[in-house]
C-alpha cells in the first residue's frame, strides 16, 4: 500500500512556531511507514521538526509509532523514528 492522505489528522500547533502535531492510521506494515518518503505525498503540510504519531497494521496486530520529520520538499520527506508501543 502507499500513504493515504485521507487518514492523517491534525496540524495542531500550525502558526505558533511550535512543530506541528499529526495522528496517522494504516493498514501498511511499520517498515513501509517508516521508510523515506513514504509521506511524500503529505510534503505541502509537512516541515522539519513535526511530529506523526502512526498506527499501523502488523500481522493482525496494531503497532504505533512516533515519527520526527527531518526534511520535507516536494522530492523527498524523510523522517525519524522512535518506538511508542
Amino acid at each position: 500500500m502507499a500513504f493515504t492522505r485521507d487518514t492523517l489528522s491534525g496540524g495542531i500547533g500550525a502558526g505558533s512556531g511550535a512543530p506541528k502535531l499529526y495522528t496517522y492510521s494504516t493498514a501498511d506494515a511499520k517498515s513501509a511507514v517508516i521508510a523515506s518518503d513514504y509521506f511524500l505525498g503529505a510534503y505541502p503540510f509537512l516541515a522539519k521538526g513535526d511530529i506523526i504519531v502512526a498506527t499501523f497494521a502488523t500481522g493482525g496486530s496494531i503497532g504505533a509509532c512516533s515519527l520526527v520529520v527531518t526534511a520535507a520538499t516536494s522530492s523527498t520527506v524523510t523522517t525519524a523514528y522512535t518506538v511508542v508501543a
